[in-house]
């Protein structure tokens, strides 16, 4: 989207310039006159309730500016992820003083980053709004929403919604603000970006590198494509709960999220069995050649590597019509015969609708070998899975795989485990970001080490290089 003709460059110019400074001041204060845990997380609380709170008339105005996804599923996601946020958050120290593990008299502060720059993706702005202003918030920095043009008038209702609650408890309002619909645009997130302290990126590969191209500290989020690897060794039970796990987690707000399952690696003896739950469980299945070349075409058209848009969260069967294949309206996923692997054929990469390719495999080390090959041409650094119960297998797999979450008989996305929860999902240098876990709120704080004098420490020098068994060299 370009800047309207009747913004100027001066206007806009100054528009970016008064907003950056209203969101230092309320970082300044808020730094200044917040300095014990428990009002720092009635901060976070208000704002993350008072969305909550309006979560259903977000969800609705979502799907009705951006068309992607649906209205159920986003009312979930931003519950979700402000609770999850919440209850990691809580009671969690970000401003007093803690000890260092490991480094003996040293104690350090936590402080703030300062002003933060959040650009938003059009597929899933109410969620990561919140997400990442209840992370900024509680380590005492001031966030700046830079919404996608597609999705702007919700992500100002939402910022205005978190303004409102941080009036009632007294706290600056200008902590949240959003580039109004008017000057949104390329140019002025790139401006606003290059006047913030630290930037958080979530969105396309193309727009997490122009961020980090603006020269200051971000945290960027890689593609998904994550790749599903079927062992042999399961039970018909536990086949079938891979397969209603697999759908569950794909066919979230219409397969809009980067963590769903995209391609899986299938026991050549096992298809028909797999196709079958597919099948039963609402997957229509394109197996058909002249098909498969309609839905390439629809998907990526003209031969290219850039996703249609048109195709970005809608449901199976309107994808359908596009690609000019009759698919049954109850239809949950595409299930898309896909016996490449890796640059062989496009519909390896990454697909934002209800989709699932299969590809078989006799040797095991083969089905490895083609997901790392699909990683390495696009979501290299993000998320698969494995379901096996074979211990050898699973390791072989998790040495090998360039991810940074590696799920063991759980979808893509992960299921019931420990791993900390997030909206802002970090691919490391596989990814071409930082960092490889999920992105937590402590990722967004400075923090000043407090040293002490030792008595009488060890002379750490004395020990030298015999302090260890050496290795056994083979002599």
């Amino acid at each position: 989207m370009e800047v309207r003709e009747k913004v100027s460059n001066e206007d806009l110019q100054a528009y970016l310039k008064t907003l950056v400074e209203k969101s230092k001041v309320a970082q300044k204060q808020f730094e200044r006159d917040y300095t014990k845990q428990r009002p720092i997380d009635e901060v976070v609380r208000a704002i993350g309730k008072a969305v909550c709170d309006n979560g259903k008339t977000l969800g609705e105005e979502a799907f009705a500016e951006t068309g992607m996804g649906n209205v159920e599923s986003k009312i979930a996601k931003l519950t979700n992820v402000a609770l999850l946020q919440w209850v990691q958050m809580r009671g969690k120290n970000s401003v007093e003083y803690e000890d260092c593990p490991g480094e003996p008299g040293v104690k350090y502060l936590p402080k703030p980053m300062g002003v933060i720059g959040a650009v938003m993706p059009s597929t899933n702005p109410i969620a990561t709004i919140i997400g990442n202003a209840m992370m900024a918030l509680k380590c005492r920095n001031s966030i700046i929403i830079l919404p996608h043009p597609a999705s702007v008038k919700v992500s100002m209702k939402t910022v205005d919604i978190m303004r409102a609650a941080l009036e009632e408890i007294g706290a600056p309002a200008d902590l949240v603000q959003c580039i109004d619909g008017e000057y949104a645009s390329i140019e002025a997130t790139m401006q606003t970006l290059s006047m913030c302290d630290c930037n958080v990126a979530t969105g396309g590969a193309a727009m997490v590198k122009s961020v980090y191209s603006v020269g200051k500290p971000a945290f960027g989020v890689g593609q998904g494509n994550c790749q599903e690897i079927i062992d042999r060794g399961m039970t018909d039970e536990e086949y079938e709960r891979l397969v209603k796990l697999a759908i569950m987690n794909r066919t979230v707000d219409n397969g809009v999220p980067c963590g769903g399952e995209q391609t899986a690696h299938v026991p050549e003896e096992l298809l028909d069995k797999y196709l079958g739950f597919m099948q039963k469980n609402g997957c229509f299945l394109v197996d058909n050649d002249d098909d498969i070349a309609k839905l390439r075409d629809a998907i990526f058209p003209g031969g290219g590597t850039s996703i249609n848009r048109k195709v970005v969260g809608k449901q199976p069967h309107e994808v359908g019509v596009m690609a000019g294949i009759e698919v049954p309206e109850d239809t949950k996923i595409l299930l898309v015969k896909n016996q490449a692997w890796g640059t062989r054929d496009v519909l390896c990469r990454e697909i934002l609708f209800p989709i699932i390719r299969y590809t078989t495999y006799q040797k095991f080390e083969d089905a490895v070998d083609r997901a790392i090959e699909n990683l390495e041409v696009e979501g290299k650094g993000h998320s698969s899975c494995i379901w096996s119960h074979d211990q050898e297998h699973i390791e072989y797999t998790a040495k090998r795989i360039p991810v940074g979450r590696f799920h063991i008989n759980q979808p893509t996305a992960g299921y019931n485990n420990g791993v900390s929860k997030t909206i802002t999902i970090g691919c490391g240098t596989w990814g071409g970001g930082f960092p490889s876990e999920n992105l937590q709120y402590y990722h967004l704080m400075n923090k000043t080490r407090v040293s002490v004098e030792l008595k009488n420490p060890k002379p750490w020098w004395n020990e030298g290089w015999d302090s260890f068994e050496p290795f056994d060299m083979g002599n």
